[in-house]
C-alpha cells in the first residue's frame, strides 16, 4: 500500500473536500482500515468492495487485492476499458430498431449523447468513474515519444466517439460491459481496451508468485506421475506463475513457460494489412478515415461481439514510416498491419467467431493462424484450405505487380526483369500444382462433411 499520483483529479471530490478527507484519517487509521478490508473481505458484496477501493484511489493510496476463488482483481488503480461509438452503426441501430431516422448532425449528436448518459450512469452504477479530461495523449503508447507501433483505442478507427470508465475491479467491469454491448451493441457500440491492455493481467500475474508457495508446492509436486506433473506445470504456466524443478531419477527438467499477455486457451489472433493515404499537411474528412481500416475493424469487432468474445489487445505497428508520430491519424501514405486478440467464452465460440469472419473478411484480407496441436473442424479445415489459396495467389499477384512496376519503370534492367519473368511463370506452373492439391484436398474435405452430415440425419 503506498502513495500514487493521481490519474484523474477531475473525475474526484473537489480540492477542499478531498483534503478535509485526507487530513481525517492518519497514517495509522488508513493501517487500520487496509487490515480490516483484508480481515472481511471474503464476507463483503461486490459493492462493499468496490467501495472502500474506490474510497483509497480518491485518497490518492495504492491497494490492491485478488479474490482467488473468482480470480478476479480488486485495485485503487482503476480498471480502464474504453466504449466506442460509431455515427453510421448509431444510425442504422436507431433506425432498424426504434424506427427513428437520424438525418442531420444535430440528430445524430443527440442520439450520441443520449448513448453517452446511458453507458455514464451504467459505469456509475456500478461503482465506477467516467474518465475525463483524456488530454494529447489519450490513447497512444509511447506516451513521451513518437512511435511506429500504437496499442489500444485510436479515435477515428472503428469510432467517431467514445467514453471511458475507470473501474475498481474485474467483476464491475465485466458486469458494464456486458451491460452496455446488451443494450447498444445492436447499435454499433463496442468495448476496447485502454492503451496496451494488460495492466490487469501483470497485476494478478505478480500477485499470484508472490502468494505462490514453492516450498510446499515442491512437496506435493514430488508425489506425483509424470503425467499429472505436466498437467500441473500447463496449470500454473496459464497462471503466469513461475516454477521449474528438475527429477533426480530421471533428470527430466520441468519448468513452466511465458504466456503472452493475451494468448491463453480459447483466444484468436485476427490480423490484417491496410494502407494510410493521408494527404500530407492535413488530415483526411470523417468519411474518408472510415474507410479501409476503419470498415474492416467494425465489421471484426462486431462478429467478436456476436460471439461474446473479449478484446484483450488492439495493436497496430506501421512500415517504412519515414518519421514516427505521436497519432496514428498522423501517418502518411504508410503500410500497416493490425492484430485483434481475442479471448472467448469457450472453443464453439472460438471456432464460430473464426468461420464467420473468414466468410465476411476474408476478400479484405483478414486471416488467424490455427495454434499447435489444434484440433480444427471440417468447416475450419476448408475455411484454412480456402485461405492459404486466397494468401498464395495475394503473394503471388503482388510480385506480379512488382514486377510490371519494375519493367515501367527501369527501362535498362530488361534482362534482369525477363529472368524474373521466367522465375514467376514457374512459380505459376507450382502454383497450379498447390491450386490442384487444395481441390483434392477441398474435395475430401467435402465428402466428410457430407458424409458427416448424413449420418446425423439417420441418427435423429
Amino acid at each position: 500500500m503506498t502513495k500514487k499520483k493521481r490519474q484523474n483529479p477531475s473525475s474526484t471530490p473537489s480540492e477542499g473536500e478531498e483534503q478535509s478527507a485526507r487530513a481525517a484519517l492518519s497514517k495509522d487509521e488508513i493501517v487500520r482500515r487496509w487490515r480490516k478490508i483484508k480481515s472481511s473481505f471474503p464476507d463483503m458484496s461486490e459493492a462493499e468492495r468496490v467501495d472502500e477501493f474506490r474510497r483509497f484511489w480518491e485518497f490518492e493510496l495504492e491497494a490492491t487485492e485478488l479474490d482467488p476463488a473468482a480470480d478476479c482483481l480488486y485495485s485503487s488503480t482503476p480498471i480502464m476499458r474504453v466504449f466506442t461509438i460509431c455515427h453510421d452503426e448509431l444510425a442504422k441501430g436507431y433506425l432498424s430498431f426504434k424506427g427513428e431516422k437520424l438525418s442531420t448532425h444535430e440528430e445524430t449528436m443527440v442520439a450520441v449523447q443520449d448513448v453517452k448518459d446511458s453507458i455514464a450512469a451504467t459505469i456509475c452504477r456500478l461503482g465506477g468513474v467516467v474518465k475525463e479530461g483524456d488530454g494529447p495523449d489519450f490513447g497512444y503508447l509511447p506516451l513521451d515519444k513518437p512511435s511506429s507501433r500504437f496499442h489500444g483505442f485510436q479515435e477515428g478507427f472503428g469510432s467517431d466517439d467514445h467514453l471511458v470508465g475507470m473501474f475498481f475491479s474485474e467483476v464491475s467491469r465485466t458486469a458494464a460491459i456486458q451491460k452496455v454491448t446488451a443494450e447498444w451493441g445492436q447499435y454499433g457500440v463496442r468495448s476496447e481496451p485502454y492503451r496496451e491492455g494488460g495492466d490487469v493481467h501483470y497485476a494478478k500475474k505478480e500477485i499470484r508468485n508472490f502468494n505462490f508457495d514453492k516450498k510446499e508446492f515442491r512437496k506435493q509436486f514430488a508425489k506425483l506421475s509424470h503425467e499429472d506433473r505436466l498437467t500441473a506445470i500447463d496449470d500454473l504456466s496459464a497462471n503466469g506463475i513461475q516454477f521449474k524443478s528438475k527429477d533426480r531419477k530421471t533428470h527430466f527438467d520441468y519448468k513452466t513457460r511465458s504466456i503472452p499477455f493475451g494468448e491463453g486457451k480459447n483466444s484468436r489472433c485476427f490480423s490484417y494489412e491496410f494502407q494510410l493515404g493521408h494527404s500530407k499537411g492535413s488530415l483526411p474528412p470523417a468519411h474518408e478515415k472510415r474507410d479501409g481500416v476503419d470498415r474492416i475493424e467494425r465489421t471484426l469487432l462486431g462478429i467478436i461481439a456476436k460471439h461474446d468474445g473479449f478484446v484483450t489487445r488492439i495493436q497496430r505497428d506501421i512500415l517504412g514510416l519515414p518519421k514516427p508520430c505521436m497519432k496514428l491519424q498522423d501517418s502518411e501514405n504508410s503500410y500497416g498491419y493490425g492484430n485483434i486478440q481475442v479471448q472467448f467464452p469457450n472453443e464453439t465460440a472460438r471456432r464460430r467467431a473464426s468461420e464467420e469472419v473468414f466468410e465476411t473478411l476474408a476478400s479484405d484480407g483478414v486471416r488467424f493462424e490455427s495454434e499447435a496441436g489444434e484440433t480444427l473442424s471440417v468447416d475450419e479445415q476448408i475455411a484454412k484450405a480456402h485461405q492459404e489459396l486466397a494468401s498464395k495467389r495475394k503473394e503471388l499477384d503482388s510480385s506480379w505487380s512488382s514486377l510490371r512496376s519494375m519493367q515501367e519503370f527501369h527501362r535498362d534492367g530488361v534482362a534482369e526483369c525477363l529472368d524474373d519473368e521466367a522465375r514467376l511463370n514457374q512459380r505459376e506452373i507450382e502454383f497450379k500444382d498447390f491450386e490442384s492439391e487444395v481441390a483434392e484436398r477441398l474435395e475430401e474435405l467435402s465428402r466428410e462433411q457430407t458424409d458427416s452430415s448424413d449420418g446425423e440425419s439417420m441418427c435423429t
